[in-house]
């Protein structure tokens, strides 16, 4: 959501900076990157930025708009791979790779991805380079369209189950062994499948399903493209 315009800061002594959006991004950023979303309050940034909580509403208006503009930030350092000799697909999938790795590196923060609308000017860079890579590569305006969407919603969704994976490190081994072990035991008689598939749904690590994942979103885009 679009702010209004920013508020003058009071702050004159020279021992307290001047207050500004900027400088409450920076430490939301800052504390998220350290803490995860989750643990990240109104009151932790306002502490980081020397005021009260209740200042950061004339900046902000609230958490929710806060954490917006922080996906935003967030959003605008993703590398954008460009294409090279006209591998459309090759830029795309690494700048969903770059995107997913932008969003890991803040813990949460693909979760408020996806509960909002992306319209900020992060994330519309972001849309106008895989939109400009699809047309180069012959996908229909209205299968791009949707396929924006569709990578927004992986992207998010990838990087906020590895970073739980990643909190759960401790005994993650052990868990999916129990998996493998449950799949492996599981009765023939109603799960033949699952029970013969037991190590290849338990084998593939992070980048092998990460990998499958967009090379399936890929080639469906490409499938489109022949159908037209």
């Amino acid at each position: 959501m679009p702010l209004p315009a920013e508020p003058v800061s009071r702050r004159d002594r020279p021992a307290k900076p001047p207050l500004s959006r900027r400088s409450i991004l920076d430490a939301a950023l800052a504390l998220i990157r350290e803490r995860g979303v989750d643990s990240v309050t109104l009151r932790d940034v306002a502490a980081a930025v020397n005021t009260g909580p209740a200042s950061l509403y004339a900046y902000f208006g609230g958490r929710d708009l806060l954490l917006e503009h922080a996906l935003d930030d967030v959003y605008g350092t993703v590398e954008l791979a460009q294409s090279v000799d006209g591998d459309w697909r090759a830029a795309l999938a690494a700048t969903i790779v770059n995107t997913i790795d932008a969003l890991e590196s803040y813990p949460g923060i693909g979760a408020v991805a996806l509960g909002t609308i992306p319209t900020l000017p992060g994330a519309m860079r972001l849309a106008e380079h895989e939109l400009a890579l699809m047309k180069a590569g012959g996908i229909a305006d209205a299968d791009a369209a949707l396929a924006v969407d569709l990578i927004a919603q992986f992207a998010a969704a990838t990087a906020v189950e590895r970073t739980v994976r990643h909190q759960g490190t401790e005994g993650s081994g052990a868990r999916e062994q129990d998996a493998l072990s449950a799949y492996a035991t599981a009765d023939p008689g109603r799960f033949p499948t699952v029970r013969r598939l037991a190590p290849a749904l338990t084998g593939a690590d992070e980048r092998r399903r990460r990998d499958f994942a967009i090379d399936v979103i890929l080639s469906g885009l490409s499938a489109q493209r022949r159908m037209v």
